[in-house]
């Protein structure tokens, strides 16, 4: 399986886990940029804690590991990071508030739900959930 950069729609094999984190660092680099403009603009939206772009790269390094796609990535309103995949027929996101919690959430038709919170150190729950995305 091979990862597919989406910005330069490159193929690069999953052992290079240097060139992944250096793509996930810019975009989250890009994403704090753009949110930090939008709360400075509109200061009724909550700010994106530097905590929550600390946990995405943890995360993200985790997601690293079991060889998934680069997600999307963006901010919302509500001072959160969200990283999502959007397979065929399926949507999978993480919320990410900066608080050490991942809230995950995966719909693929009826057959297949996953929803929960846990701590973005219990790596148990956390390998069930990446490990039954990637089946």
């Amino acid at each position: 399986m091979e990862i597919r950069l989406k910005e330069h729609n490159l193929l690069v094999p999953p052992a290079d886990k240097v060139l992944f984190k250096k793509h996930v660092q810019r975009e989250l680099d890009d994403i704090r940029e753009e949110a930090e403009q939008a709360y400075a603009l509109d200061n009724e939206i909550d700010p994106v804690p530097d905590s929550a772009y600390h946990d995405a790269l943890v995360l993200l390094e985790i997601v690293c590991n079991y060889r998934m796609p680069i997600p999307d990535i963006g901010w919302a309103e509500d001072g959160s990071l969200s990283v999502g995949w959007y397979p065929d027929k399926g949507m999978v996101t993480m919320g990410i508030y900066g608080d050490n919690l991942v809230i995950y959430n995966a719909f693929f038709e009826e057959k297949r739900q996953f929803e929960g919170i846990c701590e973005l150190s219990d790596e148990p729950v956390l390998s069930g959930f990446l490990t039954a995305l990637t089946k």
